[in-house]
């Protein structure tokens, strides 16, 4: 399988809120088949693909990653920064950065005090976001010139092929997601379904993208392709793991924002078990995703997350395998040949 689509789109820089580029690649790697292609108000990408049904289903994946925003400038010309997202400041030390200016992308690292003249009483404790700053290479004047107070800016991380079949990046969160459709609607030329997809954007600040889009479409079900922690790692209990790397893709029952409906749920596992596609479910005490406001727009709608195992998420190191991908790219063609559930998206109280 050709990954090569998913390292452009990981390599692209979007946060919340500036995800411009990532919109226009997408864009150009969309199928000939796409009608309809358009960008909404708040910048999600929107686009129509005809079924032979007429039954309708929105595709979501977001476009935007987590990153940080420069909120002041010292006068010695280091950068001050907020979290745009759910960063742990303990994966922000030593990293390199991408300041993203009006000017073009500036290059950086992020430091702090140095561990040699910290007092004791400081050292082994994670130092907090307010005492980490980006060093650009620039003096005061030239980082004033240079640098604007609302920049961007994107962890760095190249795209790297290691061990057997895993694959390490940033932004895998959720440009694997995004992938995953645009391989899936490449692969099915004419799906039952009547398909509204979205590459929806601020999913990481709250779901706002897929909450306005999805309000404009009417669709009998919702699938929010994602990527999802996975804490199948030293130090985690097995009950605390979720998903687990190389089991296949994953079907959320429930999360913090959402419940799945049983008919759907029950329709989806069904698929992966006639289809031979390895799946996994996932049960999410916390967290959530754009099934989380696909499934209350308007009077509501059956959605369901189909996710990406993902170690380290939120990092720029994040690690994802192949299989676990396509596994989930040959859920969402079966989904998109077959449709779900006996009745192919419809249900009756019993």
């Amino acid at each position: 399988m050709d990954f090569s689509v998913l390292k452009i789109l990981t390599q692209l820089g979007g946060t919340a809120g500036r995800e411009d580029a990532v919109r226009t690649r997408i864009k150009e790697f969309l199928p000939p088949s796409a009608q309809n292609v358009r960008t909404d108000a708040l910048g999600n990408l929107l686009a129509f693909f005809p079924g032979t049904s007429d039954k309708t289903l929105i595709l979501c994946a977001h476009m935007d990653e987590v990153g940080l925003m420069v909120n002041y400038i010292s006068p010695e010309g280091f950068l001050y920064f907020v979290p745009v997202g759910g960063l742990d400041p303990r994966t922000l030390l030593a990293q390199r950065v991408r300041v993203h200016t009006a000017g073009g992308e500036l290059p950086g690292v992020i430091g702090t005090k140095p561990a040699h003249i910290t007092q004791e009483a400081e050292r082994g404790k994670a130092v907090p976001m307010q005492e980490l700053f980006i060093d650009v290479g620039l003096n005061g004047a030239q980082a004033a010139e240079r640098v604007a107070v609302g920049d961007f800016v994107t962890l760095e991380r190249d795209f790297t092929e290691f061990g057997d079949g895993r694959l390490c990046s940033k932004a895998f969160d959720d440009r694997v997601g995004c992938f995953c459709i645009l391989e899936a609607l490449k692969r099915v030329q004419k799906p039952f379904y009547n398909v509204h997809v979205v590459f929806s954007v601020q999913e990481e600040v709250g779901l706002r993208g897929a909450g306005t889009a999805a309000f404009g479409l009417e669709a009998d079900l919702a699938l929010a392709v994602d990527a999802t922690g996975s804490a199948d790692i030293p130090l985690c209990r097995p009950q605390d793991y979720l998903v687990c790397l190389g089991r296949g893709t994953a079907i959320s029952a429930m999360d913090a924002c959402t419940i799945t409906p049983k008919w759907l749920l029950d329709g989806l596992t069904d698929l992966c078990r006639r289809k031979n596609i390895p799946w996994q479910m996932r049960i999410a005490p916390r967290g959530g995703n754009d099934a989380g406001a696909l499934h209350r727009s308007r009077t509501g709608m059956a959605a369901c997350a189909v996710s990406i195992p993902t170690r380290n998420i939120h990092s720029n190191v994040e690690v994802t395998d192949k299989n676990d991908i396509e596994a989930t790219i040959n859920l969402l063609c079966a989904v998109l040949e077959n449709g779900v559930g006996e009745e192919r998206g419809t249900h009756d109280d019993k």
